[in-house]
């Protein structure tokens, strides 16, 4: 007979969709305002020719990186359906993706700090990294442990 699983693992599962959807509606809406407005497409020329900044860039090419966020919460999304089915290539998916999440937050909140010398809103960007930093490392963590490993197949 074989031995239960752990139900955490399905919470795990549960944790990773929600936040899934988040990337994925968070990331259409955003297009999709930014089509309705018409923003976009100044950022870059409104810099100086010799500095190169990145989140002039992103706004820039704002379209562009709110197609690969919806891919990337697709992916997880995938990831977090198989890993309630304790498919271990999901789990490993999930980790990639984590591990790719948490390093795109962090370089975002360093760019997005280095060209403000507003201290509120350095706070604020600090801080919302934090936050959402927690539960993908949760995720990283958990699903790493050699006893919840052995449990995917």
């Amino acid at each position: 007979m074989e031995a239960p699983k752990p139900k955490m693992i399905r919470v795990i599962g549960w944790l990773v969709i929600i936040i899934a959807g988040i990337i994925i509606f968070s990331n259409i809406m955003g297009a999709l305002i930014f089509l309705i407005s018409g923003f976009g497409g100044d950022f870059l020329n409104d810099t100086e020719e010799d500095h190169f900044h990145f989140i002039g860039y992103l706004f820039d090419h704002y379209l562009y990186m709110c197609v690969i966020m919806v891919i990337i919460g697709l992916f997880y999304l995938i990831g977090g359906l198989n890993i309630q089915k304790y498919k271990l290539w999901a789990n490993k998916l999930v980790t990639y993706m984590s591990i790719g999440l948490l390093l795109l937050l962090w370089f975002l909140m360093y760019e997005m700090t280095s060209i403000t010398q507003i201290h509120a809103f350095n706070i604020g960007a600090f801080t919302s990294t934090v936050v959402w930093s927690m539960p993908i490392i949760i995720i990283i963590g958990y699903l790493n442990t050699k006893s919840v490993k052995r449990n995917f197949k």
